[in-house]
Order: structure tokens, then sequence, then C-alpha cells
């Protein structure tokens, strides 16, 4: 299974609320004075399309607020909206210069400026290739184990085209691949070795463990920095200047490894963090998982007919029950997000205490000594899902592959504020 083979297999939209929406007036006045714009990208990452945008306007980055981050590798619709300080004529269209792939449409002026909050969730279509044909009847089955909808047992008419019926499934809401990435190479979690105050392990990892996907910049200073650890005065000469060198210029002059890792964007030290947090989140949810599925098969046999699914990924199994079984109490669980103030209760206080002491961990050590920023934040999140309007294409032959037989499927299908395409791809047999 293949997926993002061009960017415009994978099409993400942001939904805005209905709230948001309402609210939204054709000109800006004093109660209005954020201009929304749509921000359509392609191979971008939302800063680096909200730096073209905030060039294009002549306003600084902080002026713009958004809604959340897309997927560089895909064809993306999101909204930002930028703080009107001054009175002037703002475009109704922009379009990104020498071949950037970004483009802005006024939409209206809102009383506030857009957040996380602004949005209900994300619609996706998503074209998965290089499918051999087992693989493709095997989505089919995945899709069937976590559908909520009772299957139907009339045989399509051969002589009429398939058209797919939405329908809903149910997910476990496992944070994604991509909260992960400062979980370096498998050489472990940033933070957490920050909780234990092994600042220089930590800062290594941060800055000194190259990436075989860098490039530019980044690519040079992680390798010179690895190769010259120790050398501080000379590494403060040789760097190239961007944000992760004051750092090292900390250490030149004498600063220890905790100030020098306190010196690092406070986004990215927050993101090293909140990966680590997502990941214990993770198990804790994947080990309720496990212990229902081993109960329900206590008793049901087994016989037990669809068990679930189990989905091998780089930063931990997922496992998805069969989604006819979970029952509607189960469905509507929230679990929270282990922080040092967090209040267990009965549901998820053993295996919390589990999956901590596993690690050498009590919820009381997830705090980085000497340090009050980045922190664990106390936050829940929901155990499960939904997949509203789910619908997958018959599987066709895949036109861009290079190898035998091999064919396509499209999904699309519309997904809650925070949950990841991602995750559903994996239950789906990616």
């Amino acid at each position: 299974m293949t997926i993002r083979r061009t960017p415009d297999d994978f099409f993400v939209e942001e939904l805005l609320n209905d709230h948001v929406r309402a609210a939204l007036a054709l000109t800006g006045d004093a109660a209005h004075s954020h201009v929304v714009y749509e921000l359509t990208k392609t191979s971008l990452t939302t800063p680096e399309a909200l730096h073209w945008l905030a060039k294009s306007l002549n306003v600084r980055e902080g002026q713009i607020a958004y809604a959340g981050l897309k997927d560089k590798h895909a064809r993306t619709i999101q909204h930002a909206s930028v703080h009107a300080v001054e009175q002037r004529e703002w475009p109704t269209e922009l379009q990104g210069e020498n071949g950037r792939g970004w483009s802005a449409r006024l939409i209206g002026w809102s009383p506030a400026e857009l957040s996380a909050a602004s949005i209900t969730g994300n619609r996706f279509t998503i074209v998965v290739r290089d499918l051999t044909n087992p693989a493709a009847h095997d989505m089919s089955r995945r899709a069937n184990v976590l559908s909520l909808e009772e299957r139907s047992t009339a045989k399509p008419d051969p002589s009429k085209p398939y058209v797919p019926q939405p329908r809903r499934l149910l997910m476990v809401n496992y944070f994604g691949d991509q909260r992960f990435g400062s979980a370096r190479h498998g050489e472990g979690w940033i933070a957490a070795h920050l909780v234990r105050g092994e600042f220089e392990h930590a800062l290594r990892l941060s800055i000194a463990t190259p990436a075989r996907k860098e490039t530019g910049d980044k690519r040079t200073f992680s390798r010179l920095a690895a190769a010259q650890w120790g050398d501080w005065q000379i590494l403060a000469t040789q760097l190239p200047r961007c944000p992760e060198r004051r750092a090292i210029e900390e250490l030149a002059a004498g600063k220890s490894f905790r100030e020098a890792f306190a010196a690092l964007p406070a986004f990215f030290q927050q993101i090293c963090v909140e990966a680590h947090q997502s990941h214990l989140w993770n198990e804790m949810v994947r080990t309720f998982v496990a212990e229902r599925a081993a109960a329900a098969a206590a008793e049901e046999g087994e016989a037990r007919k669809s068990p679930g699914i189990e989905a091998e990924d780089p930063f931990g199994m997922m496992l998805f029950p069969r989604a006819a079984g979970v029952e509607e109490h189960v469905r509507e669980l929230v679990a929270p997000m282990l922080a040092p103030e967090t209040k267990l209760d009965a549901t998820w206080r053993d295996i919390a205490t589990g999956v901590l002491a596993d690690r050498g961990l009590s919820l009381e050590e997830l705090r980085i000594p000497g340090l009050r920023r980045p922190a664990y934040g106390d936050a829940s999140r929901p155990v499960f899902a939904l997949v509203k309007d789910f619908t997958m294409s018959a599987a066709e032959p895949d036109e861009l592959s290079s190898v035998g037989k091999r064919f396509r499927r499209t999904l699309r299908f519309e997904l809650p504020r925070g949950s990841y395409a991602t995750v559903l791809l994996r239950a789906l047999g990616q």
C-alpha cells in the first residue's frame, strides 16, 4: 500500500464550524477586525505557507492565526485569520509566485482570530496505490471490522456501475506518527531524558542527531554539531545562523546543558513534551483495548467472530476492536493526557500507573527539573473517533504502478478535529 505518490493523492479540507461561518461579515469594521482567508497549499508546511501569505500581505507573521497544521506532502485547504491592525484594502485573491504552491481567497471578516476550536474536523480524499489483489480485498475486510453499519448481503448488480454507500466507522483515536517527529530516528523520546535531568542527551537528540531526509542548513547544522560535539567555541563560529544555534552559543559562554536546552525555540521544546505525552496516551489506550479484547475472548471463547485488527506502527502496535462490539458508553470514554496534576479515575488508574512504571516513571515525575517550561499539561482526549461518510471505491488498475499488476482505491471520509487519517490507514492495512 502506497499513499502520497503524488500530492493530489492526499487531499485534506478543513471544515469551519457553523458558529464561525455564521459570524463572518462581508466587510471589516470595529466588531470584525480579523480578515479570514481560505488557504490552499501543495507541498508546503503550514508555517511555510503562512510565511509567504504574511509576506504577500505585508504583515507580521504574528498577526496571523490558524486552526491547525496540515500535511506538507499533500494538497490541503485550511483557514487563516489576519488581525487587521490598520485600515487598508485587503486583496481578495492571492497567488504564490515563482511556482510556490499556495493561493489564498478572502472569505470574510471575523470578530475573533481563528483557533483549533474554530473547526469541527477535516474532510479527506485519499488515493491508496500499489495494492495487490489480496491487499485490496483485505482493505474491505478491515473496513467491515470498523463499520458501525450492518453489511449488506445483497449482491451488486454487475450491469450497473459500483457506487459505494457512505457509512460510519469507529476507530481508536490514537495519535498518528506526525505527532512524533521529535522521537529522533529510533533514539528515544527527548522529553523522557528531560524528566530525568539528562539535558545533554536531550540536547544532542534535538540538534545533533542527523536525519536522512534533512536538507539545507538543517542538514549542515546537525552534521557539524554531531561531528564537533563538545567543541563549543568552534561550533559557535561554524554553524549556520538559525534559532537552534543559540543553544550552542550558550554552551560556548559557559552555560549548562539545561540552560542551553532552554535556549531552543519554545515551540520545539513543547513539541518534545507533547510527543512523549501523546506516546504515553497511545500506550495507555492500547493497553485498555487489549484488556477489553482479552476479557471478551474469555467470555465468548475461541470461536469469537471478528476479534478486531492489529496494526504495526513504528511507535507501537495499534489495536482496533470490532466496532459493532463496542458498547455505547465505551464509545464516549475520554482518556487523560498524563501530567503531574492528572486525577485518574478507576478506569485509568491501574493502566496509567503500569504504563509509567514500565518506563521507570510516576505521574509526579513528569516534570522537567529546573525548568517551568516546557510542561506536561493536564488535558483529555476521546478514546474513539467516529469516521463519518466513509466510502471506498472499487479496486481499479493503478496507472502509476511500475510493478506488475497493481490496483488503487479512493477513500473519502470526515474525521473530527485532532484525529489522524494516517491512523485510519494503519487500521485499513498500511
